[in-house]
Protein backbone atom coordinates (compact mmCIF):
# COMPACT_ATOMS: atom_id res chain seq x y z
CA UNK A 1 0.00 0.00 0.00
CA UNK A 2 1.04 3.69 -0.92
CA UNK A 3 1.10 5.96 2.35
CA UNK A 4 2.34 9.29 2.91
CA UNK A 5 2.88 12.36 0.46
CA UNK A 6 4.28 12.05 -3.26
CA UNK A 7 5.16 15.65 -5.27
CA UNK A 8 3.83 15.31 -8.65
CA UNK A 9 6.86 16.65 -10.38
CA UNK A 10 7.19 19.28 -13.02
CA UNK A 11 9.29 18.83 -15.78
CA UNK A 12 12.31 20.81 -15.72
CA UNK A 13 12.86 22.40 -19.49
CA UNK A 14 15.49 24.98 -20.73
CA UNK A 15 14.67 26.54 -24.31
CA UNK A 16 12.06 24.01 -24.56
CA UNK A 17 14.63 21.52 -24.10
CA UNK A 18 14.67 18.65 -21.49
CA UNK A 19 16.70 19.96 -18.86
CA UNK A 20 18.61 16.48 -16.96
CA UNK A 21 20.67 18.48 -14.83
CA UNK A 22 17.82 20.67 -13.04
CA UNK A 23 15.97 17.36 -12.81
CA UNK A 24 18.30 15.06 -11.24
CA UNK A 25 18.91 18.21 -8.59
CA UNK A 26 15.55 18.71 -8.22
CA UNK A 27 14.78 15.18 -7.42
CA UNK A 28 18.41 14.81 -4.94
CA UNK A 29 17.00 17.67 -3.27
CA UNK A 30 13.50 16.47 -2.91
CA UNK A 31 14.52 12.97 -1.61
CA UNK A 32 16.38 14.34 1.24
CA UNK A 33 12.95 15.20 2.88
CA UNK A 34 10.29 12.41 4.25
CA UNK A 35 8.05 12.37 1.11
CA UNK A 36 7.45 9.17 0.68
CA UNK A 37 8.48 9.31 -3.24
CA UNK A 38 7.81 11.29 -6.67
CA UNK A 39 5.46 11.44 -9.07
CA UNK A 40 6.93 11.75 -12.66
CA UNK A 41 5.31 12.78 -16.49
CA UNK A 42 1.75 13.57 -14.52
CA UNK A 43 -0.54 16.75 -15.79
CA UNK A 44 2.17 18.95 -13.51
CA UNK A 45 5.11 17.44 -14.90
CA UNK A 46 3.80 18.69 -18.64
CA UNK A 47 3.06 15.20 -19.81
CA UNK A 48 1.02 16.26 -22.55
CA UNK A 49 3.87 17.98 -23.89
CA UNK A 50 6.96 15.70 -23.43
CA UNK A 51 7.49 12.95 -26.51
CA UNK A 52 8.11 9.29 -24.99
CA UNK A 53 11.91 9.34 -25.86
CA UNK A 54 12.40 12.08 -23.48
CA UNK A 55 9.21 10.15 -21.36
CA UNK A 56 11.86 7.47 -20.92
CA UNK A 57 15.07 9.69 -19.68
CA UNK A 58 12.64 11.36 -16.79
CA UNK A 59 11.87 8.30 -15.86
CA UNK A 60 15.29 6.84 -15.95
CA UNK A 61 16.90 9.80 -14.45
CA UNK A 62 14.66 10.40 -11.36
CA UNK A 63 15.31 6.55 -10.46
CA UNK A 64 19.02 7.28 -10.79
CA UNK A 65 18.58 10.22 -8.40
CA UNK A 66 16.10 8.68 -6.28
CA UNK A 67 16.93 5.73 -3.06
CA UNK A 68 16.22 2.37 -3.73
CA UNK A 69 13.58 2.10 -1.60
CA UNK A 70 11.26 5.14 -2.62
CA UNK A 71 8.00 4.53 -5.12
CA UNK A 72 8.60 6.32 -8.57
CA UNK A 73 5.36 6.65 -10.10
CA UNK A 74 5.59 7.51 -13.78
CA UNK A 75 2.55 9.11 -15.53
CA UNK A 76 1.56 6.80 -18.87
CA UNK A 77 -1.76 7.68 -20.02
CA UNK A 78 -2.39 7.86 -23.47
CA UNK A 79 -5.27 7.99 -25.58
CA UNK A 80 -5.06 4.27 -27.12
CA UNK A 81 -4.72 0.90 -24.89
CA UNK A 82 -2.24 0.43 -27.30
CA UNK A 83 0.17 3.04 -26.89
CA UNK A 84 -0.70 3.41 -22.85
CA UNK A 85 0.68 -0.68 -22.40
CA UNK A 86 3.56 0.17 -24.66
CA UNK A 87 4.17 3.72 -22.26
CA UNK A 88 3.52 1.14 -18.58
CA UNK A 89 6.28 -1.51 -19.98
CA UNK A 90 8.83 1.00 -21.42
CA UNK A 91 8.39 2.73 -17.52
CA UNK A 92 8.85 -0.46 -15.80
CA UNK A 93 11.73 -1.44 -18.06
CA UNK A 94 13.21 2.25 -16.94
CA UNK A 95 12.70 1.67 -13.11
CA UNK A 96 9.10 3.19 -12.64
CA UNK A 97 7.86 0.86 -9.23
CA UNK A 98 3.86 1.88 -10.63
CA UNK A 99 2.33 3.50 -13.21
CA UNK A 100 -0.40 6.18 -13.49
CA UNK A 101 -2.90 5.76 -16.12
CA UNK A 102 -5.15 8.57 -16.69
CA UNK A 103 -8.18 7.98 -18.68
CA UNK A 104 -8.26 8.57 -22.90
CA UNK A 105 -9.01 12.35 -23.67
CA UNK A 106 -10.30 11.93 -26.77
CA UNK A 107 -13.64 11.14 -28.08
CA UNK A 108 -14.75 11.67 -24.50
CA UNK A 109 -18.43 11.12 -25.17
CA UNK A 110 -17.83 7.50 -25.79
CA UNK A 111 -15.77 7.15 -22.70
CA UNK A 112 -18.45 5.20 -20.89
CA UNK A 113 -17.78 3.33 -18.11
CA UNK A 114 -18.29 0.26 -19.83
CA UNK A 115 -15.04 1.61 -21.76
CA UNK A 116 -12.72 2.45 -19.60
CA UNK A 117 -13.08 -0.46 -17.69
CA UNK A 118 -12.44 -2.95 -20.87
CA UNK A 119 -9.56 -0.14 -21.49
CA UNK A 120 -8.31 -0.74 -17.65
CA UNK A 121 -8.71 -3.84 -17.59
CA UNK A 122 -6.24 -4.29 -20.66
CA UNK A 123 -3.49 -2.01 -19.58
CA UNK A 124 -3.41 -3.92 -15.94
CA UNK A 125 -3.27 -7.41 -17.87
CA UNK A 126 -0.08 -6.01 -20.36
CA UNK A 127 1.49 -3.75 -17.58
CA UNK A 128 4.50 -5.34 -15.87
CA UNK A 129 4.52 -2.97 -13.17
CA UNK A 130 1.20 -1.95 -10.82
CA UNK A 131 -1.06 0.16 -12.02
CA UNK A 132 -2.81 3.22 -10.43
CA UNK A 133 -6.03 4.56 -11.63
CA UNK A 134 -6.29 8.63 -12.43
CA UNK A 135 -9.57 10.42 -11.72
CA UNK A 136 -9.62 14.22 -12.85
CA UNK A 137 -13.09 14.94 -15.19
CA UNK A 138 -12.34 18.33 -15.29
CA UNK A 139 -9.10 17.39 -16.87
CA UNK A 140 -9.55 14.58 -18.87
CA UNK A 141 -13.53 14.80 -19.27
CA UNK A 142 -14.18 11.10 -18.24
CA UNK A 143 -14.89 10.24 -14.76
CA UNK A 144 -14.15 7.06 -12.94
CA UNK A 145 -17.55 6.39 -10.64
CA UNK A 146 -17.21 4.98 -7.89
CA UNK A 147 -18.65 1.38 -9.21
CA UNK A 148 -16.34 1.14 -12.14
CA UNK A 149 -13.06 1.80 -9.28
CA UNK A 150 -14.64 -0.64 -7.40
CA UNK A 151 -15.07 -3.24 -10.19
CA UNK A 152 -11.14 -2.73 -10.98
CA UNK A 153 -9.94 -2.82 -7.35
CA UNK A 154 -10.53 -6.51 -8.13
CA UNK A 155 -7.66 -7.02 -10.32
CA UNK A 156 -4.51 -7.90 -8.93
CA UNK A 157 -2.39 -5.57 -11.00
CA UNK A 158 -4.69 -2.76 -10.07
CA UNK A 159 -3.99 -1.35 -6.88
CA UNK A 160 -4.80 2.18 -6.01
CA UNK A 161 -6.39 5.98 -6.89
CA UNK A 162 -5.33 9.00 -7.30
CA UNK A 163 -8.51 10.91 -7.04
CA UNK A 164 -8.23 14.52 -7.87
CA UNK A 165 -11.67 15.04 -8.13
CA UNK A 166 -12.05 17.51 -5.29
CA UNK A 167 -14.65 15.84 -3.88
CA UNK A 168 -14.69 13.93 -0.90
CA UNK A 169 -18.06 12.60 -0.90
CA UNK A 170 -16.70 10.65 -4.42
CA UNK A 171 -13.92 9.66 -2.20
CA UNK A 172 -15.75 8.39 0.80
CA UNK A 173 -17.74 6.96 -2.18
CA UNK A 174 -14.83 4.98 -3.38
CA UNK A 175 -13.63 3.87 -0.19
CA UNK A 176 -16.69 2.44 0.69
CA UNK A 177 -16.31 -0.06 -2.06
CA UNK A 178 -13.06 -1.03 -2.52
CA UNK A 179 -11.12 -3.96 -0.62
CA UNK A 180 -8.79 -3.40 2.36
CA UNK A 181 -5.24 -2.42 0.63
CA UNK A 182 -6.34 -0.72 -2.44
CA UNK A 183 -4.50 2.77 -1.91
CA UNK A 184 -6.46 6.26 -2.39
CA UNK A 185 -4.69 9.10 -2.40
CA UNK A 186 -6.48 12.56 -3.16
CA UNK A 187 -4.48 15.09 -5.92
CA UNK A 188 -6.14 17.85 -4.29
CA UNK A 189 -4.26 19.78 -1.53
CA UNK A 190 -6.75 22.01 -0.25
CA UNK A 191 -9.38 18.73 1.02
CA UNK A 192 -6.11 16.70 2.20
CA UNK A 193 -7.12 16.93 5.73
CA UNK A 194 -10.69 16.19 5.03
CA UNK A 195 -9.61 12.83 3.06
CA UNK A 196 -7.20 11.63 5.04
CA UNK A 197 -9.59 11.98 7.86
CA UNK A 198 -12.53 9.80 6.02
CA UNK A 199 -9.49 6.88 5.28
CA UNK A 200 -7.23 7.90 2.42
CA UNK A 201 -3.93 6.37 2.72
CA UNK A 202 -2.13 9.83 1.65
CA UNK A 203 -1.86 12.53 -0.91
CA UNK A 204 -0.38 12.98 -4.35
CA UNK A 205 0.03 17.29 -4.46
CA UNK A 206 1.81 20.21 -5.90
CA UNK A 207 2.24 22.11 -3.15
CA UNK A 208 4.07 19.51 -2.06
CA UNK A 209 7.17 20.27 -4.71
CA UNK A 210 7.42 23.57 -2.71
CA UNK A 211 6.61 23.28 1.13
CA UNK A 212 7.55 19.42 1.19
CA UNK A 213 8.40 19.03 4.78
CA UNK A 214 5.21 21.10 5.66
CA UNK A 215 2.84 18.65 3.54
CA UNK A 216 4.16 15.80 5.37
CA UNK A 217 3.79 17.54 8.36
CA UNK A 218 0.10 17.66 7.89
CA UNK A 219 -0.37 14.37 7.11
CA UNK A 220 1.53 13.32 10.25
CA UNK A 221 -0.47 15.44 11.96
CA UNK A 222 -3.61 13.94 10.75
CA UNK A 223 -2.01 10.06 11.32
CA UNK A 224 -1.17 10.84 14.90
CA UNK A 225 -4.59 12.03 15.93
CA UNK A 226 -3.14 15.96 16.16
CA UNK A 227 -5.87 17.46 14.68
CA UNK A 228 -6.06 21.06 15.53
CA UNK A 229 -2.77 21.23 14.50
CA UNK A 230 -4.00 19.40 10.80
CA UNK A 231 -6.60 21.95 10.59
CA UNK A 232 -4.84 25.17 11.15
CA UNK A 233 -2.16 24.05 8.91
CA UNK A 234 -4.25 22.41 6.09
CA UNK A 235 -5.76 26.40 6.02
CA UNK A 236 -2.52 27.81 6.70
CA UNK A 237 -1.17 25.79 3.54
CA UNK A 238 -4.41 26.23 0.90
CA UNK A 239 -3.55 29.55 -0.27
CA UNK A 240 -0.34 28.29 -1.94
CA UNK A 241 -1.76 25.45 -2.98
CA UNK A 242 -4.24 26.80 -5.00
CA UNK A 243 -2.24 29.50 -6.34
CA UNK A 244 0.20 26.59 -7.82
CA UNK A 245 -2.72 24.46 -9.16
CA UNK A 246 -6.18 26.19 -10.35
CA UNK A 247 -4.81 29.81 -10.27
CA UNK A 248 -1.61 29.68 -12.12
CA UNK A 249 -0.93 26.00 -13.43
CA UNK A 250 2.01 24.41 -14.30
CA UNK A 251 3.62 27.72 -14.55
CA UNK A 252 3.50 28.80 -10.68
CA UNK A 253 4.06 25.78 -9.61
CA UNK A 254 7.68 26.45 -11.46
CA UNK A 255 8.16 29.68 -10.18
CA UNK A 256 6.83 28.91 -6.14
CA UNK A 257 9.69 26.04 -6.84
CA UNK A 258 12.35 28.05 -7.83
CA UNK A 259 11.30 30.96 -5.46
CA UNK A 260 11.59 27.64 -2.86
CA UNK A 261 15.41 27.10 -4.13
CA UNK A 262 14.55 24.45 -6.89
CA UNK A 263 15.63 23.73 -10.21
CA UNK A 264 12.55 24.06 -11.63
CA UNK A 265 13.14 25.03 -15.16
CA UNK A 266 10.75 27.00 -17.82
CA UNK A 267 7.19 25.61 -18.90
CA UNK A 268 7.42 23.97 -22.27
CA UNK A 269 5.64 25.91 -25.12
CA UNK A 270 2.56 26.73 -25.97
CA UNK A 271 3.08 27.07 -21.93
CA UNK A 272 4.62 30.90 -20.97
CA UNK A 273 6.11 31.38 -17.45
CA UNK A 274 4.80 33.52 -15.20
CA UNK A 275 4.76 37.37 -15.04
CA UNK A 276 6.40 39.59 -12.11
CA UNK A 277 2.91 40.38 -10.34
CA UNK A 278 2.58 36.62 -10.26
CA UNK A 279 6.15 35.95 -9.04
CA UNK A 280 5.34 38.41 -6.04
CA UNK A 281 1.90 37.10 -5.25
CA UNK A 282 3.37 33.60 -4.92
CA UNK A 283 6.76 35.17 -2.69
CA UNK A 284 4.16 36.90 -0.54
CA UNK A 285 1.64 33.53 -0.11
CA UNK A 286 5.37 31.79 0.84
CA UNK A 287 6.34 34.36 3.40
CA UNK A 288 2.91 34.00 4.62
CA UNK A 289 3.06 30.51 5.09
CA UNK A 290 6.67 31.21 6.80
CA UNK A 291 5.27 33.69 9.33
CA UNK A 292 2.86 30.67 10.01
CA UNK A 293 4.81 27.43 10.56
CA UNK A 294 8.14 29.07 11.75
CA UNK A 295 10.00 27.49 8.41
CA UNK A 296 12.24 29.09 6.22
CA UNK A 297 10.37 28.54 2.61
CA UNK A 298 12.08 30.68 0.29
CA UNK A 299 15.73 29.88 -0.78
CA UNK A 300 16.01 27.21 1.63
CA UNK A 301 13.78 24.32 0.58
CA UNK A 302 11.27 24.57 3.46
CA UNK A 303 13.61 23.93 5.92
CA UNK A 304 12.69 24.15 9.84
CA UNK A 305 14.01 26.85 12.01
CA UNK A 306 14.99 25.97 15.92
CA UNK A 307 11.48 27.72 17.38
CA UNK A 308 9.48 25.34 14.59
CA UNK A 309 11.52 22.21 15.48
CA UNK A 310 11.05 22.63 19.44
CA UNK A 311 6.55 23.59 18.33
CA UNK A 312 6.09 20.10 16.38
Amino acid sequence: MIRGVIPPLPTPFTEDALDEGALRDTVGALMQTRLTGLLVLGTNGESFLVDPAEADRVVRIARDAMPAGRVLLAGTGCDSTRATIDACQRAGDHGATHALVRPPTCYTRFMTQEVLLAHYERVADASPIPVLLYNQPAVFGAELAAPTVAALARHDQIVGLKDSSGNVAHVNDVLARVPDGFSVLTGVAGIMYQALLSGTTGSIVAVANVAPNLTVQLYDFVMTGQLHKALALQRALAPLAKAVTVQHGVAGLKAAMALAGYAAGTPRLPLEPVGSPEIEELRGLMRQLEVFAGWTLIGRRGTPDAAAESRS
